[in-house]
């Protein structure tokens, strides 16, 4: 059969690849072939600091207070220790809070069953911690890496019993460095005693991190970002608004505004290209691998995606996309051949030249182990990883979302 016309489809050890993980974005799902390079530039752009591993905006808290708490047991707990211990609290805080599906609670399950968070929330909240000026600096005068809280464990001031010795104009005299601004609220009894804590936001809180995200600003011009312009209206979104939504819009700058409207283009492109991309590897699978069974779940899902995302797809002009400092390299060619196809009304049999560039881009990424590939291992891929229906890269949205709404409860 040939591929007609429908993506296309941490334990302990993965930990230590958690911080690059999160680093580069990788959200979370599988990407074949690199398409969350758009949804990381824009969702950096918009709502810096935010990760679809966060789920509750008090983390940016608890974490802090964690690590504040611990600190201030040395010289009881040493450097050497302080990880493992803060993986006990981390598991500890997972029982305090709601064991509720839905409630964002991380961790949730695994520490019900006295295991480790697999990447617990002092991972996935210091890129948030780090973005919105909640870490204070090392000597360097850098927001400190999680790496190198530990690496300089025994100089941050917060592990001091007293205060720092000062000249006569009020300035250090001791190379210490706060870890956390000054002005971090205070952890509240309930989370210090252990009893049963919750999402709820006091308003030292509230004021504190709004404040916070109000003051990011977007690198390519110094100027507020789209999270800064939407935590000051003080509105709400669900996620049914989606960040182009005319009420969502009508808080961003000119600048962004053009942005967004070039965000949406490139997430209705996503969701064309994975949906040719599994509607390709579905329809290699008859030919290449004769002992496997096979649906046409993706070829036929491709034609519903086209019809409700290809118009909008076609209006992304990628030479724009460094406007808005979106860098996407090796993913061009795939875009450019998607974009054909599409501007000959994404109806067609898909076609080799198609199938060949999604080949060599996945080939590039994944070797021999890619599902495009007719290797033993391309085929051992494709029987052993299930591909999800197409959908748009959503650009941290319902993360946005829970934060606005947490900020306004």
């Amino acid at each position: 059969m040939k591929p007609r016309l429908g993506w296309a489809a941490l334990s302990r050890n993965a930990l230590k690849k958690a911080e690059a993980q999160l680093s580069h974005d990788n959200e979370g799902v599988r990407d074949e072939l690199g398409l969350l390079r758009l949804h990381t530039g824009y969702a950096n752009r918009f709502f810096p600091g935010t990760s679809t591993q966060q789920s509750r905006l008090r983390y940016a808290l608890f974490v802090p207070w964690q690590i504040k708490s611990i600190l201030q047991q040395r010289p009881a707990v040493s450097a050497r220790e302080a990880p493992n211990i803060l993986e006990q609290t981390e598991m500890k805080l997972a029982l305090q809070l709601p064991n509720e599906e839905g409630q964002g609670t991380i961790g949730r399950l695994t520490a019900r069953q006295h295991k480790p968070v697999s990447i617990p929330p002092s991972v996935s909240y210091w890129v948030a911690l780090r973005t919105w000026g909640i870490l204070g600096s090392t000597k360097l005068q850098n927001a400190p890496s999680r790496r190198e809280l530990f690496v300089f464990w025994n100089d941050w001031r917060e592990g001091k019993s007293k205060r720092p010795t000062t000249d006569d104009e009020g300035r250090t005299l001791e190379d210490k460095w706060l870890l956390f601004r000054s002005d971090l609220p205070p952890a509240q009894g309930d989370f210090t005693t252990g009893k049963q804590i919750d999402f709820s936001l006091k308003a030292k809180e509230r004021d504190f991190l709004r404040k916070r995200m109000i003051d990011t600003w977007r690198v390519s011009d110094n100027q507020p970002t789209y999270l800064s312009a939407l935590v000051r209206s003080g509105d709400t979104m669900s996620n049914e608004t989606k960040p182009w939504s005319r009420r969502a819009m009508r808080h961003a700058d000119s600048a962004d505004k053009k942005a967004i409207v070039r965000a949406r283009y490139a997430a209705a492109l996503s969701a064309v290209t994975r949906a040719v991309y599994a509607a390709s590897v579905e329809g290699l699978i008859p030919d290449s691998d004769r002992n496997q069974s096979v649906g046409e779940q993706h070829r036929n899902n491709l034609p519903n995606v086209v019809n409700e995302f290809g118009d909008i797809a076609k209006k992304l002009a990628l030479s724009e996309l460094k406007e808005d400092g979106i860098e996407i390299k090796g993913l061009e060619p795939v875009l450019i051949v998607i974009l054909r196809w599409l501007s000959r009304g994404g109806r067609e049999t898909i076609s080799k030249e198609v199938i060949e560039t999604l080949r060599i881009r996945e080939c590039d990424r994944k070797g021999t182990r890619a599902k495009l590939s007719l290797s033993q291992k391309g085929r051992e891929a494709r029987a052993r990883q299930k591909l999800q229906l197409a959908y748009p890269i959503d650009y941290r949205w319902n993360v946005v979302c829970q934060f606005l709404k947490d900020l306004q409860e």
